[in-house]
């Protein structure tokens, strides 16, 4: 978390002040309930998102209808930014997770802000390419690791980038089935692995939450350091 108060690897956070205002003046507030749709894949896009407060959902389907949670957006993130600076028409679905606050950006004022804030072009890159390294850890995961090693993995990176806690202990907002699409796992199967051995007595399944007991532990089993801002 950076001195602003927005995630370091967020957008928002990537900016200095001055750049960061001019980004935040462009688009009004409003407010989101839950499981709400933001933009429909394939629907034309003419507009991003600055997520302001709340997470999001982004999930592309296929042609046989599969469907694949591509990743959890955050506090301080930005989306619908493809579309705007593509071909015009949106590459996935967004759905809000909580209830959340964004400011919606039209799409020439964005770009003009962009050009003249050369800063915000390099964040705009730097934030995706964190998410493409993201993805590309996801997958190699899922080619190398046992599934509970790619929950506790997952576990870890989601709570270090939605600081949250309950009772003292961080805890990860996501239902077993998001957290089965975004390992690339079968439900059952994350039912299964949460219950096992290996986690129940390092983290605690709630209802549509995760609660993680033992930080350095679950650490230990996804094979990485503890983040340090879950261990305070």
């Amino acid at each position: 978390m950076t001195s602003s108060g927005w995630h370091h690897l967020s957008f928002l956070g990537r900016l200095t002040p001055p750049a960061r205002n001019a980004v935040l003046r462009l688009g009004m507030p409003r407010t989101v309930q839950r499981d709400r749709p933001l933009m429909r894949q394939g629907e034309p896009g003419t507009e991003v998102h600055l997520l302001l407060d709340g997470r999001v959902a982004v999930v592309r389907g296929v042609e046989n209808g599969s469907v694949s949670l591509l990743g959890i957006r955050h506090r301080g993130d930005l989306v619908g930014e493809m579309a705007v600076l593509g071909d015009g028409v949106r590459t996935a679905t967004v759905t809000t997770l909580d209830r959340s606050i964004l400011a919606v950006i039209p799409a020439r004022p964005f770009i003009a802000c962009l050009r003249a804030h050369p800063e915000a072009l390099i964040a705009l890159n730097l934030m995706t390419g964190d998410r493409l390294s993201q993805a590309n850890s996801y997958r190699a995961d899922a080619a190398g690791y046992e599934v509970e090693v790619r929950l506790a993995r997952a576990l870890l990176y989601q709570a270090w980038r939605a600081p949250e806690r309950e009772d003292g202990r961080p805890v990860v907002r996501l239902r077993q089935k998001q957290l089965a699409m975004l390992i690339g796992a079968q439900e059952g199967t994350v039912q299964k692995a949460l219950n096992g051995p290996a986690l129940r007595d390092i983290v605690l399944c709630a209802r549509g939450r995760v609660v993680l007991l033992d930080v350095h532990e679950l650490a230990r089993l996804a094979e990485m350091k503890a983040p340090s801002e879950l261990c305070e």
